[in-house]
Order: structure tokens, then C-alpha cells, then sequence
């Protein structure tokens, strides 16, 4: 069975191509097919489409870069994915997926949280809990010189593994169910060897296939 996966990119501060090629390595096989795309309207197709899986590689929420400004997804885009993922599909949020405005409920409720910061890059290590979970089976900590995520965050996700910065701990992959569809978020993701990372390649196909498993 092939998995049909929607690669959705855009916004500011990020090589989204760069990270495109990566996601297509880490998960180019037989059994994924990955349509990548910058148009948030793919998101209104995604029933006709039959997509199983919609990835969010985006940087939104009104964040700026040489005068352009990378406004949220539109009301109708936003509707349309949480009926979707209500309806069974299934949702991997990756790093600043969850950079949105503060009043936006919709996307903030779908995805279990919203950035608030991030310091200077530097290294942390990105633990397990100790809960089991298909998302996180087999890996054990990883280092990665990454942009570190604080985030607001739902009571209702489950948090599978955290970092600490300066005695405080964050939670860094989470998992939510919303309805009949199952969401997935991965903080890390800022580099290109965090990409390269063998337990992110490892995180991001065991969300894929735990996601569209349901």
C-alpha cells in the first residue's frame, strides 16, 4: 500500500526547498508518494485527492523577511485541513508549523500548540519519555544544533519528548487525536543536519506511518 503524502511549504526564514529534498530522502521509497507544494489551496482538494497524510512545512503567522510578510493560512485553508484530519486524516506538523497569529484557534487547537520563541541556535539533546509510543519506538536520545522551540502549549497532547534549556524542560514531539485523525508535531527542524540526523529521518517515518495507519 502506498502512502500518499501533501508536502505543504511557505512562508519566511527557512530553506523549504532545501528541506523538501530532505524529506524526500528520508521517506523515498516505494511506498510514499510526496506532492510538494507552496499553494495552500491544495488543502482545499484534499478529499478529492485521497490524500493520507498532509505534512506542514511552513513559517506563517504574520512573520517578516525583506518586506514580505507571510500572512496565516486563509479561513476557508485552515477549515478545510481540520475537517479533513476530523474526518480521518492525518497531520505531521514540523518546526514552525506552529508559528501562526495568537488569535488563530483553529490551526493553534489542531496542531496542540503555538511558538511563542526561540534563542540563538546552539546544541540540545532531544529525549525520550518514558511512554511508549509507535511515534518514538527505537529512539533513543539525539543531538542537534537546532533552534530551540518554547512553545504554548494544549493540555490535550501527549508529550513523547523533551529538552532542557537552562533547567527548564520543553516538551519537543507531541502527539494529539482530533476527532478520527491523529496529529503529529516535531519541533526541531530549523538545519540541515538536524535533517540529516538518523533519529529525525527515524521520528519522521514512524509518524507517517502511525498517522496513516488509523
Amino acid at each position: 500500500m502506498t502512502t500518499k503524502i501533501l508536502l505543504l511549504l511557505g512562508g519566511v526564514h527557512h530553506d523549504f526547498d532545501g528541506f523538501a529534498n530532505a524529506f524526500d530522502e528520508i521517506l523515498g521509497d516505494a511506498s510514499h508518494t510526496i506532492t510538494t507544494t507552496y499553494d495552500g489551496d491544495a488543502l482545499l482538494r484534499l478529499h478529492e485527492e485521497e490524500v493520507d497524510v498532509v505534512a506542514l512545512y511552513t513559517c506563517l503567522g504574520g512573520a517578516q523577511k525583506d518586506g514580505v510578510v507571510a500572512e496565516d493560512l486563509t479561513p476557508p485553508q485552515a477549515s478545510a485541513l481540520v475537517k479533513w484530519v476530523r474526518d480521518g486524516g492525518g497531520l505531521l506538523a514540523l518546526h514552525a508549523a506552529t508559528v501562526m497569529r495568537e488569535g488563530n484557534q483553529a490551526l493553534r487547537g489542531l496542531m496542540g500548540g503555538r511558538f511563542l520563541s526561540h534563542p540563538p541556535q546552539f546544541d540540545f539533546t532531544v529525549t525520550p519519555m518514558a511512554r511508549a509510543h509507535p511515534v518514538t519506538r527505537g529512539v533513543g536520545p539525539f543531538t542537534v544544533h537546532d533552534e530551540f522551540y518554547m512553545q504554548d502549549v494544549s493540555t490535550d497532547v501527549t508529550v513523547h519528548m523533551t529538552a532542557e534549556d537552562r533547567g527548564a524542560v520543553h516538551p519537543m514531539v507531541w502527539t494529539k487525536e482530533d476527532g478520527h485523525g491523529r496529529v503529529v508535531y516535531i519541533a526541531p527542524g530549523h538545519t540541515a543536519s538536524t535533517w540529516a540526523e538518523k533519529a529525525y529521518g527515524q521520528l519522521i517515518r514512524q509518524s507517517v506511518r502511525w498517522i496513516a495507519s488509523q
